[in-house]
């Protein structure tokens, strides 16, 4: 197949050059038909999204150019954080004071762990998050979808620009998206939106309170975070479910040409 042929198909000839030549600087001869393939896998991801990948596994990877190799820097562009860095953004939620920058699959692993770490097991919560966390990033990066990201403001105004900045500086947010949020100006002190998520909002520390039609949507959120938690957890079981009667199938099939060579 010539170059010809191949950019005539329907696909981004931009990424399949970018693929192409990121190839060849690894010292590796992509071909036109693995370069198609790998774009239609990556087409659904914004292209500067892709540039930065693309230019990062350029600078950093060693090895032959892999499909994983640019989904992992992927990930860095888009903001999603590892199991690790994750648990220590969203544990920060225990504290009502604290504007939280976190992703809806941060989020949908914190409800799961928010209950074992609020009863005081921060190690038990810690592994709780991780599993649901890798989980839940599984699932997205097998559907291709992206992260998307919300900032949780505390009840206390001067924590806010302190945790948009650290999250700009750690590219979880654009310039753009701390900007909006910075200049939104706040009554001291406000309500914790985290605080009405988990249904928790304690008296004593000058909250106010929110807006009937508020607290309606952040209960209308909650039930959808424990929702997708149970829909991830339905899936995990499921999954098991299907390894575990391969497995039986396998031992049956085993089990069944050794007696056959037995007899023979």
């Amino acid at each position: 197949m010539s170059d010809q042929q191949f950019y005539d198909h329907d696909i981004d000839v931009w990424l399949a050059r970018e693929l192409m030549g990121t190839a060849e600087v690894l010292g590796q001869q992509l071909s036109p038909n693995a370069a198609a393939l790998m774009a239609e896998d990556l087409m659904c991801f914004p292209q500067q999204v892709l540039k930065r990948a693309l230019s990062r596994v350029r600078n950093e990877h060693t090895g032959r150019l892999t499909p994983k190799a640019i989904l992992d820097r992927i990930d860095d562009a888009v903001g999603r954080p590892t199991a690790n860095e994750a648990w220590a953004i969203a544990s920060s939620a225990l504290d009502e004071r604290a504007t939280v920058v976190w992703t809806n699959e941060m989020m949908d692993a914190w409800s799961v762990a928010r209950p074992v770490a609020q009863a005081g097991d921060m190690v038990g919560g810690r592994m709780a998050f991780i599993a649901a966390y890798e989980r839940v990033v599984r699932f997205a990066r097998e559907a291709k979808t992206l992260p998307t990201v919300t900032v949780s403001i505390g009840w206390d105004g001067s924590m806010r620009d302190p945790a948009i900045e650290k999250a700009l500086a750690l590219g979880y947010i654009t310039p753009e998206h701390a900007a909006r949020e910075m200049s939104v100006a706040l009554p001291a002190p406000v309500f914790n939106p985290v605080a009405l998520l988990t249904g928790r909002v304690e008296e004593g520390k000058g909250v106010h309170e929110a807006a009937p039609e508020v607290r309606a949507r952040l209960a209308q959120l909650r039930d959808e975070v424990a929702g997708r938690a149970r829909r991830a957890g339905a899936a995990e079981r499921m999954e098991r479910m299907r390894v575990a009667r391969y497995k039986r199938e396998l031992d049956a099939r085993v089990k069944q040409r050794l007696a056959q060579e037995g007899k023979s």
